[in-house]
């Protein structure tokens, strides 16, 4: 009878979890856990990869070298990390850059089929032009194609009237937004980009707005189309007007964006490129020539292809932490990668890979379940996350389970004590 009463009290004393020993009474309060506990994550481990692999780059030449424009800048497109600049914040006048101010409030605040009638001022805009008459209508979209295809004067003028009713409150807008954008360098005098007084901006700045305006579908479309037809009312045939960027369309990674023109500004191209998995802007202030901005354009977009390369962080089914099952004694639930996850890395960076796997295991489990997280850094911001998810699916256990359970413990407990 002694030795049964003290069995019983050791089990009852296993029920509530006696001398740091884990009860079942513990064990069933984790089990009904409320789900902002369950999701609740632990780190597990964490390491620092070494930088990806850089290829020669021998044949891609230090634009510091090459790049003859007096304010340049190259920028990631999709995080801003700024990878060469040079007078990036000088304030220079840009020409036609001006528009893709222009155009991405233009698209902001006007629908493409809404139909804008040419005023005076805006067919006496002059130099680069699409011809509008006054009282001529035109969709927006055809005066959005004339801007940023053609870089048409007359077009930003009705677009501009079109969208703030007055040239003065479009210009306004303009200095607003560019003040929203937290662009410190500029300032707007008109729509066009026609030499006037306070009318500038900066490599950094273009840089900074183009990114912006590169978010829009149909600003991105437009910048990247190499020829387009708009109607030519009261003519027998239609306007096909031709990218003033000569490069898209004959540079196969070019995806944009503006050029400009004038004798105080020089030859000023802001491009963007993709390749890869890498998207870039540049920006060229100040060239002599057409031909120098362009192939400026063309190197210091391929120098900064260069410095990036696609790393496979992670592959599909890869198992990565175990979790201890409750009241399964000795089981563990596999937690495997839920994808295959590659990511486009700047190449000096160092990759951090951290895991997380939730902290405490509620039943039941299905197969599949995300349990947990791995999470890459790269140049201090983060590249990329794949799930953990469980290897097969655990039902809620039974009374005879957890019966089970709490005497394989005690069988084990009394097997070490002895």
């Amino acid at each position: 009878m002694r030795r049964v009463g003290a069995t019983l009290l050791l089990l009852f004393w296993l029920l509530v979890g006696g001398s740091g020993f884990p009860g079942i009474l513990d064990t069933a309060e984790a089990v009904s856990a409320t789900t902002t506990t369950a999701q609740t994550e632990q780190q597990v481990s964490s390491e620092v990869l070494p930088p990806a692999a850089s290829q020669d780059q021998t044949a891609v030449p230090d634009p510091a070298a090459v790049v003859r424009g007096k304010s340049v800048i190259l920028v990631n497109m999709d995080d801003g990390r700024v990878i060469y600049e040079r007078n990036a914040d000088e304030r220079r006048s840009v020409a036609s850059t001006t528009k893709i101010m222009t155009g991405i409030l233009a698209l902001e605040l006007l629908p493409l089929d809404k139909m804008v009638k040419a005023s005076a001022k805006a067919t006496e805009a002059g130099e680069s032009e699409i011809w509008l008459e006054p009282g001529e209508e035109l969709s927006v979209e055809d005066l959005m194609k004339a801007l940023l295809v053609r870089s048409a004067n007359d077009a930003a003028v009705a677009l501009a009237e079109a969208a703030s009713g007055s040239l003065d409150a479009f210009v306004g807008a303009m200095n607003a937004r560019a003040v929203e954008l937290g662009l410190t360098n500029t300032r707007f005098a008109n729509p066009h980009g026609l030499e006037a007084k306070e009318h500038y901006s900066s490599a950094r700045d273009l840089a900074m707005l183009a990114r912006y305006a590169m978010q829009n579908e149909e600003f991105r479309k437009l910048v990247a189309t190499e020829k387009v037809t708009i109607p030519w009312p009261g003519r027998p045939y239609d306007r096909v007007l031709e990218s003033r960027n000569s490069l898209v369309g004959s540079v196969q990674f070019i995806t944009g964006v503006k050029t400009g023109y004038t004798a105080k500004a020089g030859f000023c191209l802001v491009g963007s490129g993709a390749r890869d998995g890498v998207s870039l802007v540049s920006v060229i202030l100040g060239e002599d020539t057409k031909d120098a901005v362009n192939d400026d354009t063309v190197g210091l977009l391929e120098y900064g292809f260069a410095k990036f390369r696609q790393v496979s962080l992670m592959e599909e089914g890869v198992p990565i932490a175990e979790i201890d099952v409750p009241y399964h004694f000795g089981e563990k639930i596999v937690l495997k990668t839920d994808r295959k996850l590659v990511r486009t890395v700047f190449v000096a960076d160092s990759i951090t890979k951290t895991v997380a796997v939730q902290e405490r295991l509620v039943l039941p489990v299905r197969e599949g379940q995300v349990l947990g997280r791995v999470t890459f850094e790269a140049g201090g911001s983060v590249a990329g996350e794949v799930e953990l998810v469980s290897d097969r699916s655990i039902d809620e256990p039974t009374l005879r389970v957890k019966l089970r359970y709490i005497w394989d413990r005690m069988i084990n407990w009394l097997g070490k004590a002895v």
